[in-house]
């Protein structure tokens, strides 16, 4: 009788491992389809993010210079700051295919 039950555990580990292999493909065809869609976002949004950085420093070197436009470029920047989330979060949005 124990030898019985050692093969029908030795069966049902080898069906178990059957389908976490199966579950391990599946998980990581996911996330290769996900890590795809991740760095498409955060290039975006280190791109976003080095122009606001970039508009507040144009900015603070206008207002230094004293040039005449230099409210001009810090309203520019405050508008990117307030714009480029909302498309990168549109973009987000829109991108996602299930």
């Amino acid at each position: 009788m124990a030898t019985t039950d050692t093969k029908n555990n030795k069966t049902q580990n080898q069906s178990n491992t059957g389908n976490t292999n199966t579950n391990i493909s599946t998980d990581m065809q996911t996330a290769e389809k996900t890590n795809g869609k991740s760095l498409f976002l955060r290039i975006f949004a280190i791109i976003g993010l080095i122009v606001i950085v970039g508009l507040y420093i144009l900015s603070l070197v206008a207002s230094l210079s004293d040039w005449e436009n230099s409210f001009g470029i810090f309203a520019g920047a405050l508008g990117a700051t307030i714009f480029i989330p909302i498309v990168i979060y549109l973009i987000r949005l829109f991108s996602k295919k299930d």
